[in-house]
């Protein structure tokens, strides 16, 4: 994998937030650690087709080589949701609000799962 620069995410003009952009921030993140859950599983999923003792070797070959793009083409989209300017952004407004004002014990009362809507 190549070293690729992260984008500039140092603060800009911050402007305060809405709810609704506070909940949508909330439901991006809640979709990233689906997305950072789900890829805990790769080698377990690449290792798999080695313990079937019964398959084949070509079996096992084409099961190992659909595991390793399937878990490719997950990290390369996980990769690019966390590098995207969505996100980036809301890191950059999340550090400008943390230099604002670092008392983070409102955020105790926030809940950490339940953003994500059913068409998201």
């Amino acid at each position: 994998m190549t070293d690729m620069a992260m984008p500039d995410a140092r603060p800009t003009q911050m402007h305060a937030w809405d709810a609704q952009q506070h909940e949508d921030a909330l439901a991006h993140l809640e979709r990233l650690q689906e997305m950072l859950d789900a890829l805990r599983s790769t080698l377990p999923l690449l290792v798999a087709p080695l313990l079937h003792q019964d398959a084949s070797r070509s079996h096992m070959f084409v099961a190992i080589k659909k595991a390793a793009a399937t878990a490719t083409n997950d990290l390369r989209t996980f990769r690019d949701e966390w590098i995207s300017g969505r996100t980036q952004h809301m890191l950059s407004h999340t550090k400008e609000s943390l230099l604002k004002d670092g008392d983070v014990t409102k955020a105790n009362d926030v809940a950490r799962y339940g953003w994500l809507k059913e068409d998201q």
